[in-house]
């Protein structure tokens, strides 16, 4: 028992003491740097949303084949989708922000492939109406970030459900170069002036003005960065209330904790797709699909600030790290489903 306890325990520390570690490298930077970091820092928060998901999420996976959990769903994605068109423009609700909105969405689709590998096939309507509302959310967002990353975990979800994948660790290097060479592209397109045509018209001036200013104040502190905080005081851009971060996870930690807090949120990232491959082969697919949509995303938006969308990411990565039971619909995991036919 001791022996088992262990091994079970010892990725959930790991994972606390990485995102720890992250939180006291930030709050070292700003120090340093002359500032103070509040307790409502996305440096702070951030880790703590997800923590608090992951639990969650581990929670959710024993009461996976609930009816209600479906009907929860359900009702969580017509709120999303119809708090779009009844609120005013730009500040759609429920977040306040279009993208967040929409990566809350894209969250939402990945609980509802999860719930959908976990209940009878006749009883998949509700997760399937869910799973529509949630793209259609993305489109009503206007978000092409969510678009482009919800479709393929749409047609991956399907996938699953058609043909279950046998082997599970392929997502970790599959994520993790998907990962790597989205922040290998912002970085550079960062640091240059002239951009490609395809880039020029994917991202607005606002976005690549904020980009230019964040490799600025990363350049000017490599290792350390200026802070928790220096972004906003470094970059005009930033000043204006509709555009308060850098828009890329990568260029904001960089410019805030340099090269330091980059290669911990790399860790993060990475660690991110490994709890996903803890589950059974279809739910870490599914997992890993959207924690590297998730990533994708922050990469060109400041996605991961808002603690609904960490909190959703969390209760993914958990509940598919905990889809381990019985490959039966509906049989708890103590359960031997041989030894119940009374065979």
């Amino acid at each position: 028992m001791p022996e088992r306890y262990s091994r079970a325990a010892w990725p959930a520390a790991a994972a606390v003491v990485l995102l720890a570690l992250g939180m006291v490298w930030s709050l070292a930077t700003t120090l340093h740097a002359g500032r103070t970091m509040s307790l409502t820092s996305p440096y702070v928060l951030a880790p703590a949303a997800l923590v608090v998901g992951v639990v969650g999420g581990t929670m959710l996976a024993s009461r996976a084949a609930s009816p209600w959990l479906s009907g929860c769903l359900l009702g969580a994605a017509v709120v999303l989708t119809f708090g779009v068109p009844f609120t005013d423009w730009p500040r759609r609700e429920p977040l306040g922000y279009l993208n967040a909105n929409a990566a809350l969405a894209v969250q939402l689709l990945g609980l509802c492939g999860l719930a959908l590998l976990s209940v009878r096939p006749g009883r998949r309507w509700p997760l399937v109406a869910a799973s529509g509302l949630a793209l259609v959310e993305m489109a009503l967002n206007r978000s092409a970030g969510a678009l482009f990353v919800g479709v393929p975990l749409a047609v991956t979800i399907g996938l699953v459900l058609w043909r279950p994948p046998r082997r599970r660790w392929w997502v970790v290097p599959l994520g993790s170069a998907t990962m790597g060479a989205g922040a290998i592209v912002v970085v550079c397109l960062a640091s240059v002036d002239a951009w490609p045509t395809l880039a020029t018209r994917a991202f607005d001036p606002v976005r690549r003005q904020l980009w230019r200013d964040a490799d600025a104040l990363w350049h000017a502190h490599p290792l350390a960065g200026g802070g928790a905080g220096s972004f906003v005081e470094a970059s005009p851009t930033a000043n204006d209330p509709d555009t308060p971060a850098a828009h890329s996870s990568v260029l904001q930690i960089g410019a805030e904790t340099g090269w330091i807090g980059v290669g911990l949120f790399a860790a993060v990232c990475l660690a991110g797709l490994l709890w996903a491959a803890r589950g059974r082969p279809s739910f870490a697919v599914v997992g890993a699909a959207a924690w590297t949509g998730l990533i994708m995303q922050s990469l060109v938006d400041y996605v991961l600030e808002f603690v609904p969308v960490a909190v959703a990411a969390g209760l993914v990565l958990g509940w598919a790290a905990a889809g381990r039971g019985s490959e039966e619909f509906d049989v708890p995991e103590a359960e031997d489903p041989v030894a119940g036919r009374g065979g």
